[in-house]
């Protein structure tokens, strides 16, 4: 499988896992649902969703970042690693939704995955890029993006 693949797995099976010392937050009604863009039909799931619950959040990787070194296999980068999460309003804070509010998850991913390392070793460990999140959009969808970097070598 892809080591881009594992690492955005790595990153969900984080962010969905129990721990004490950073509590997932409660939805009042459903889940918080988190996909990757290697899903598929992303738009249809991410339109089911936001119908349904009001709240997702999609682990992507939009590109890569700096090369550790020129010239030298295997290649080495800082992976940029954005977790977008996607709110319809109305619903989410409705009856129906999760009332758990974009900005609250956007707090909840940078405490969970703040040197995260999905190896257990410092090498890898995932870290806030230098702009921590961005509002992307405020209507009709509010979305904001959690801005990632993580050491990657991609091996043989």
């Amino acid at each position: 499988m892809s080591q881009l693949v594992d690492l955005q797995n790595a990153i969900i099976g984080r962010l969905t896992a129990p721990d004490a010392t950073i509590p997932s937050l409660t939805p009042a009604n459903g889940q918080v649902n988190w996909l990757t863009e290697n899903i598929g039909d992303l738009g249809n799931n991410i339109a089911k969703t936001i119908g349904k619950m009001g709240i997702i959040g999609i682990v992507t990787t939009p590109g890569g970042g700096k090369v550790f070194q020129q010239g030298v296999y295997p290649p080495a980068f800082r992976c940029t690693v954005e977790i977008q999460i996607q709110e319809n309003v109305t619903i989410n804070r409705g009856a129906s939704g999760t009332q758990i509010a974009a900005l609250d998850l956007v707090e909840f991913v940078i405490k969970r995955l703040h040197l995260f390392s999905p190896h257990g070793h410092r090498a890898d460990r995932v870290e806030l890029d230098e702009v921590p999140f961005r509002l992307i959009t405020d209507t009709p969808i509010l979305v904001y993006n959690v801005n990632f970097v993580a050491p990657l070598t991609l091996g043989k």
